[in-house]
């Protein structure tokens, strides 16, 4: 499946964690009527016409480096003729001035983890003064970080140097420190699916579910186990 039609099919039936990530947004007190979110790392905004179709007084803005997800994300929008959700080309690591002070939060799912280090690209949000930030992401519930690489034999697309590749895991007491220095409280769940997902042939690439000590439903992909967390920092 390619990434639209991986688009289309999250239309029209939302992923568990998307699903269970809006509720727990929801229930830190994130979505505020009238106000604005960014949406980093968005792809072809698959997050955004959900959260906008539970809340719909809310405006959305995603931005991605990739420009032909950008370009696909907008082809869609343009089709489907949705108000109060924009996208463009952005990089997180120079967001223009005039983002600042606009967005009252801050979501990015699957894009923490290509990161070697969080500490300067948790910094570099909180330079345009959201009142939130939220991640779905890797994370271990002690004083260690792991830094992981799949390198695909089946595939040339994917090398050592591309970070989409990285399935990095961070420290949360690390992260909460960090969020904390910043004037940020920290909140954190950990996310688990609510049923089987099949181990793909072949032991190619994707996420399934195995029984363990952890869960009934503990995601892996090939060898790598994938400890997912919902944690969002708010203003103190």
């Amino acid at each position: 499946m390619n990434h639209r039609d991986a688009f289309l099919h999250q239309l029209k039936n939302p992923y568990q964690s998307t699903i269970a990530f809006e509720q727990f947004l929801s229930k830190k007190g994130c979505f505020r009527e009238g106000s604005e979110v960014l949406d980093i790392g968005t792809g072809f905004g698959g997050l955004l016409h959900y959260f906008k179709d539970k809340h719909p007084c809310l405006n959305f803005h995603g931005i991605d480096y990739d420009q032909k997800n950008i370009d696909g994300a907008n082809s869609f929008l343009r089709q489907k003729k949705t108000e109060g959700i924009s996208f463009d080309y952005g990089d997180w690591f120079n967001l223009p001035k005039e983002f600042t002070d606009r967005f009252e939060g801050i979501v990015s799912v699957h894009t923490l983890c290509c990161f070697k280090k969080i500490d300067k690209a948790i910094e570099k949000l909180t330079e345009i003064n959201p009142k939130w930030i939220a991640f779905k992401s890797l994370f271990y519930e002690g004083p260690m970080d792991v830094l992981i690489h799949i390198r695909d034999l089946d595939s040339d697309e994917i090398g050592d140097e591309n970070p989409d590749g990285d399935f990095n895991i961070f420290s949360l007491n690390n992260t909460a420190k960090i969020f904390n220095s910043l004037g940020y409280d920290f909140f954190f769940e950990p996310f688990f699916p609510n049923s089987t997902l099949p181990k793909k042939e072949n032991g190619q690439r994707g996420t399934y579910t195995m029984k363990t000590e952890l869960s009934d439903f503990t995601q892996f992909s090939g060898p790598v186990h994938l400890p997912w967390y919902f944690v969002v920092g708010r203003k103190s």
